[in-house]
């Protein structure tokens, strides 16, 4: 029997022929539809991928867009489909919204008690940035987005910084905000994104002193650069995945920010947590919780208070937020600005908090 399920190949990047219904008179439409719509065709497609035929197209975690940008379609199970945020066609239901509105409001409350003020700032995915340059048969639903959905429900209990319409805004900058061949931001991306997070923190505290370029020595690399991974060098990955790497692979170049006064900068690593001590930077004591986005914003924050912590929840260690845990070691660092920085296929971590 022929599967009419399917309207769309995302990996061939086109929608599938839909049933003539002049087939008498339409006889190559409906030698296409039964081709397209064959038993088994989508196992044959993924052994065209698979073995690497297809790259040009895709594989099938990744599409090729317009200008060889690599959109990533899938991800881990623990995440909401990067495609599906893309595409609005995730909608928290009204008991998952009470239940993330319960947690955050717990974590404000806890944090009015100990003084500590909260930000919440939510990363976009590549998808929702450079929309323009996805394949245009990859259509969006017109309903809120998840990242719509959830500083919505909270933007009354701790203040949202949001940051996803400005990237949007200046996607076609001379350097890409997010890197062609992977789903993180660039560090010009990541840049972006902690101004707008210090603009907002600048309300509360006037004494917060923001970085600026001219504290960098800025190089053009075509790396992709991880910030931190070390403590003695900065460590360098390929510029793309495994499959796509050749379609960009040392074409387009990005901008690496190293601090000038990175010598008097202390920077410490131990499995999920980055610490930094800076005897320069704004009189304040910083916890972030994030992910890997938030591991991006690190060689600006860093510089910017005195005493700097984040916990990474998704280092595949020991996965998740763990409240209780963060709530001692925030007593215990006398923290006074904490940072929530979650990426959108990532937001169901705020519920579970408590868990």
């Amino acid at each position: 029997m022929l599967d009419t399920t399917q309207t769309q190949s995302v990996r061939e990047r086109r929608n599938l022929e839909t049933f003539p219904f002049h087939f008498w008179t339409q006889s190559e439409q409906l030698e296409k539809y039964i081709s397209d719509h064959l038993p088994y065709r989508s196992k044959l497609i993924d052994f065209y991928f698979e073995s690497g035929l297809g790259r040009d197209l895709g594989t099938k975690d990744r599409i090729v867009g317009k200008e060889n940008f690599v959109f990533h379609i899938s991800s881990d199970y623990r995440y909401i489909k990067p495609l599906s945020v893309y595409q609005n066609s995730y909608s928290f239901t009204p008991q998952q919204i009470n239940l993330l509105q319960k947690n955050v409001q717990k974590i404000a409350d806890f944090a009015k008690e100990h003084n500590i003020k909260v930000y919440l700032i939510i990363p976009p995915e590549t998808l929702r940035v450079y929309h323009k340059w996805i394949p245009d048969y990859i259509l969006r639903e017109n309903k809120p987005s998840v990242t719509e959905q959830v500083e919505q429900a909270v933007q009354n209990i701790v203040t949202v910084v949001p940051i996803e319409k400005h990237l949007i805004s200046q996607a076609h900058s001379q350097f890409p905000l997010i890197y062609k061949t992977d789903s993180h931001w660039s560090e010009d991306g990541a840049f972006k994104a902690y101004k707008l997070l210090i603009k907002a923190m600048q309300k509360d505290f006037k004494d917060i002193r923001a970085v600026t370029p001219d504290d960098y020595h800025i190089e053009l690399t075509k790396k992709i650069w991880v910030p931190y991974q070390t403590t003695e060098k900065p460590y360098f990955i390929d510029n793309g995945s495994t499959y796509l790497n050749g379609l960009d692979y040392g074409k387009t170049k990005y901008r690496h920010y190293v601090y000038k006064d990175k010598a008097n900068l202390k920077i410490h690593r131990d499995v999920q947590f980055r610490f930094s001590e800076y005897k320069k930077g704004s009189p304040h004591r910083v916890y972030i919780i994030g992910d890997s986005f938030s591991y991006y914003m690190l060689p600006f924050l860093m510089p910017t208070f005195s005493h700097f912590r984040m916990y990474r929840f998704n280092e595949y260690i020991n996965w998740g937020i763990r409240w209780q845990e963060r709530e001692k070691e925030l007593l215990n660092d006398k923290i006074d600005i904490l940072i929530l920085s979650i990426s959108d296929q990532k937001l169901e971590e705020l519920m579970g908090f408590f868990k």
